[in-house]
């Protein structure tokens, strides 16, 4: 039974990999440099690349957080049903709780895909954290208080440092290699298979950080150690590279199946950009999720990081060349996936109190 649960968690993975996809290539698909088979190809085989080298160490952050709003087991909570016999109602609550989390989460992550709004998948699980936090946390409670508000002022500061700093790493770039480059770039034999090759390793580069940096945030509250610290049967997943692969070949598999909608929405939407341009977005997006990650130390949005490089290397040939219409919605998305995540997971939590309690 509580394994049946982790289909929660892969579920999120599956949307995750519908809409993250258009971070890997959607300016190459767009501007018909890729195909859109592909690019699939690619992000699906190195976004598991990524998660089984990279992806661990996340895991972690993302557990602390769960910890602190009552959605995995302490260790106090786990020494208290030891002493009463229930350490086996114990663990199954804490799948539960971990595929709520996980549902409400993938099925606001779905709508928006279908909406071709290229939301962040990390936001609606944060979101959804709080939300049953909000519920259950004590909050009353200084030191719940201190530690929730830091954790989440922490992801939340994320939210804007993430694509400004992207729109800025890409407006660099690509001013530079416009003032300098593009013209010599141009004017080369072979100018085509060069564009190509940039292309494909743009996206390599990007689905290989979007494994590293977006595995975590599918099978993460499912890692549990606290269990078999104290001498009892393991939660469910307790290696945090298998955890992360997991998590890996679920976005692979959304990839696969159903990511072109959202890959065409931000490849070609946001803002008219050339081909040249299209590849040094990927890049500033992949440079950014990485550099992110080593000052953070937590996931971050790469969908929110690619709106920003584009956005950034759309100014470099004048506001006007961006379409600031389908941005405004995408930013409302940005706010609305969280806030409907932890409706969603609030109001399922009040419905369901009478188990958890």
């Amino acid at each position: 039974m509580i394994y049946l649960l982790l289909f929660a968690g892969l579920f999120m993975g599956w949307s995750l990999g519908t809409n993250d996809a258009a971070n890997a290539f959607g300016t190459a698909v767009a501007t018909n440099v890729i195909k859109y088979r592909t690019a699939v190809i690619i992000i699906s085989t190195f976004v598991v690349i990524g998660a089984l080298v990279g992806g661990s160490g996340n895991i972690t952050k993302l557990a602390q957080l769960a910890e602190s709003n009552e959605v995995t087991a302490s260790v106090e909570d786990v020494s208290s049903a030891i002493d009463e016999g229930k350490i086996a109602d114990l663990r199954l609550k804490s799948a539960l709780k971990a595929f709520i989390i996980f549902t409400c989460a993938g099925l606001t992550v779905f709508i928006m895909s279908f909406l071709k709004f290229p939301v962040s998948a990390n936001q609606s699980i944060v979101g959804a954290v709080i939300g049953w936090g909000l519920f259950y946390a004590d909050y009353s409670n200084p030191e719940v208080l201190s530690v929730n508000l830091k954790q989440f002022g922490k992801f939340a500061s994320t939210w804007l440092i993430n694509p400004l700093g992207a729109g800025i790493i890409s407006f660099v770039i690509v001013f530079v290699v416009k003032k300098f480059l593009e013209k010599k770039l141009t004017s080369m034999h072979g100018y085509d298979k060069l564009v190509k090759l940039g292309y494909l390793v743009a996206g390599t580069f990007a689905s290989y950080s979007i494994g590293v940096n977006s595995s975590a945030s599918v099978t993460a509250f499912y890692y549990d150690t606290t269990f078999e610290q104290l001498g009892q049967a393991a939660n469910l997943l307790t290696d945090a590279r298998l955890t992360a692969l997991l998590g890996g070949l679920a976005i692979a598999l959304g990839v696969i199946t159903f990511s072109k909608r959202v890959m065409m929405t931000v490849g070609s939407s946001i803002a008219k950009i050339t081909q040249v341009d299209g590849f040094l977005v990927i890049i500033a997006m992949a440079m950014t999720i990485l550099l992110m990650e080593k000052l953070m130390g937590i996931p971050v949005s790469t969908s929110q990081a690619v709106v920003g490089a584009v956005i950034g290397a759309g100014l470099v040939s004048g506001v006007r060349n961006v379409n600031f219409g389908v941005f405004k919605k995408i930013a409302v998305a940005w706010v609305s996936s969280p806030t409907a995540a932890g409706l969603l997971t609030y109001l399922v939590a009040f419905a369901t109190q009478g188990y958890f309690k």
